[in-house]
């Protein structure tokens, strides 16, 4: 009688832990895969990449969502899911034509955040903040070697690795950049190689000759180096690599800069300018953000829509368009935005940089070093590399911030629930 209520019990359990293995394989395996998707392809690749996150997410949406669904109710997810309705709720008062209806699709990719975070208890274990830096550094160098190869040795003058130089060399300052996170989430001497992360997203922005991924690199390095410094300068060894990675980088620079980058030596100059008209070519971008302006004064609340965000400028600055052709959109987050959605649809815009740090009103995240660079890194880089460029609604851009914020939500998941110590490695 004992053994068949033991036998019994057995195959009660099993089926279940079973189950249990194979959810919890799935949802690491879907992570990971969203992850590295996202990262490492540079170039043209990062779209290939970005669709099989986004498939990953799907997937992760379909098997968890329900069951997972308290994770909708974080703020984090809230600003994301704002964000999101923000912007549908302008399309009534602003459809022209079915391309309005795009404007939110372009900002829909941020869900993966959101799915992300769903993988977090099913998984039981997230890879550690020491594997995404490592991801973040390798997606970085590839970028370099590729981009490096098609300027040195095929005589590129804009390397891209068959993507837009700006795209490119953004994907490679952000990666980098996260890279950082490494210093933070390990205590083994090795950790320092992470360092080589801004250089080599540096690098690949000044190869690229593309100057708002150059700032964005500079101010992510600044913001990153700067709280590692507060945490770690008692420590002689990082006192050391901190002096040697700057001098290799200032000398890096210079060498570009006499060599003659003119973009190089001009990237402070130019973003000074970004708003005024002066006679060179960044008077197009001038043109461009004139023509926010006016669409804010013409339509504060609401804008124009995403259909018809360039009709001021085609307007105002006709000269533009004949000289170089029609554009599909302002080249600024903020631009877009605003012409888009007015100051609804700045509000949005707001909401989506902010998401990643809100879970800093956690205590626990508060705590986690790693969780506090990362964040902070992340939300830097797309601010001032949006100032200047398109990142949302580019679909690989976009990705790589909604991954990176989506890591971070599924490590510090299981963690916001108690108190304790930065994990390390």
């Amino acid at each position: 009688m004992t053994r068949q209520i033991a036998k019994r019990v057995i195959e009660d359990r099993f089926p279940a832990e079973q189950e249990r293995v194979v959810a919890s394989g799935l949802a690491r395996a879907l992570l990971l895969i969203a992850i590295i998707a996202t990262i490492i392809p540079p170039g043209y690749l990062a779209y290939i990449g970005s669709y099989v996150a986004l498939i990953a997410a799907i997937i992760a949406v379909v098997t968890c969502g329900w069951r997972e669904k308290p994770v909708l109710l974080h703020p984090t997810s809230l600003a994301i899911l704002a964000s999101i309705a923000l912007i549908c709720g302008t399309l009534p008062w602003v459809y022209h034509a079915p391309q309005d209806l795009l404007a939110p699709v372009l900002i829909l990719p941020m869900l993966t955040t959101i799915a992300l975070g769903l993988l977090a208890r099913p998984a039981g274990r997230v890879p550690r903040p020491t594997t995404f830096a490592f991801i973040c550094l390798a997606g970085s160098f590839i970028a370099l070697v590729g981009g490096a190869y098609e300027h040195f040795v095929l005589g590129l003058y804009r390397p891209g690795l068959g993507n837009n130089p700006i795209h490119y060399s953004t994907l490679a300052a952000m990666s980098g950049c996260l890279a950082l996170v490494g210093m933070i989430s390990s205590s083994a001497r090795w950790r320092y190689v992470f360092l080589c992360g801004p250089v080599l997203g540096l690098a690949c922005a000044i190869i690229a000759d593309s100057r708002g991924p150059m700032l964005g690199a500079l101010v992510m390095s600044a913001f990153g180096l700067v709280m590692l410094t507060i945490w770690l300068w008692r420590e002689t060894m990082f006192r050391i690599a901190l002096l040697v990675i700057s001098a290799i980088a200032a000398g890096a620079v210079a060498y570009l800069m006499q060599s003659g980058s003119d973009r190089v030596a001009s990237v402070v100059q130019s973003g000074l300018n970004l708003f005024t008209f002066t006679g060179s070519p960044d008077d197009i971008r001038a043109a461009f953000y004139a023509s926010a302006f006016e669409i804010l004064q013409t339509s504060p609340l609401v804008g124009l829509g995403l259909g018809q965000i360039m009709v001021p400028f085609e307007e105002l600055f006709p000269d533009f368009v004949i000289a170089l052709g029609r554009f599909d959109n302002l080249h600024a987050d903020w631009a877009n935005f605003a012409a888009m959605a007015g100051i609804v649809g700045l509000i949005a815009w707001v909401l989506l940089l902010v998401s990643p740090m809100l879970l800093l009103l956690d205590r626990a995240a508060r705590q986690d070093r790693s969780t506090v660079l990362g964040t902070t890194v992340l939300a830097t880089g797309q601010l001032v590399m949006g100032v200047s460029n398109a990142t949302f609604g580019i679909l690989p851009q976009t990705m790589m911030f909604a991954v990176a914020a989506g890591y971070f939500l599924a490590w510090m998941r299981p963690r916001s629930a108690q108190m304790h110590t930065p994990l390390r490695d």
